[in-house]
């Protein structure tokens, strides 16, 4: 049921999508079959994909970037552009600011990163703000591939469970035929 009306919104949305500019940039290569499929390696793609790019700091470029990347790949794109709007206007400064005292906090623990960091500094405002987009870039780093790994795991995980769960065997009566629950 839930799947007829995901392919009836699936080619209303690919209708709408041949009047965008989008469509007029990437052509025919938006309607491959890969980017629309319905499967675990795609479906998963995608969320890693989408959750990757959302929690690096390229607010401006989420959208085209989750794009190319579901093209390249060839992962779901609706999952993928759906995943990449973690971070909106609301969310992102939350988001961003716990990735860049995570970034901070990981630079000034680690020795090896705190002496290199050190090497580089210079007590100028420039250099300040290249210092912090450094954390928040770390920090992004980190998040992104924690939360792109996990998304990917569990979703194969969830994929597979649900499969098992409606293909296991039932046991059989005498005559070859499957039993009847007792819906009672």
């Amino acid at each position: 049921m839930w799947l007829k009306k995901w392919r009836e919104k699936e080619h209303e949305l690919r209708e709408r999508l041949r009047d965008t500019h989008a469509y007029r940039i990437l052509g025919e290569k938006i309607f491959a079959s890969a980017l629309w499929k319905i499967d675990k390696r795609s479906i998963s793609g995608g969320l890693a994909l989408g959750l990757f790019v959302a929690l690096t700091p390229t607010i401006p470029f989420q959208m085209l970037l989750v794009t190319f990347g579901a093209i390249y790949w060839k992962v779901n794109l609706p999952i993928a552009l759906a995943a990449c709007w973690i971070t909106n206007p609301v969310t992102a400064i939350p988001i961003y600011g716990a990735a860049m005292n995570f970034g901070n906090t990981l630079v000034h623990t680690v020795p090896f990163l705190r002496d290199i960091i050190d090497l580089y500094t210079v007590e100028a405002k420039p250099a300040r703000f290249l210092q912090q987009t450094l954390y928040l870039w770390i920090g992004s780093l980190i998040f992104s591939s924690v939360a792109a790994l996990s998304a990917h795991v569990l979703v194969r995980l969830f994929w597979n469970a649900i499969y098992r769960f409606f293909h296991r065997k039932r046991p059989a009566t005498k005559n070859g035929r499957f039993k009847k629950k007792n819906r009672g």
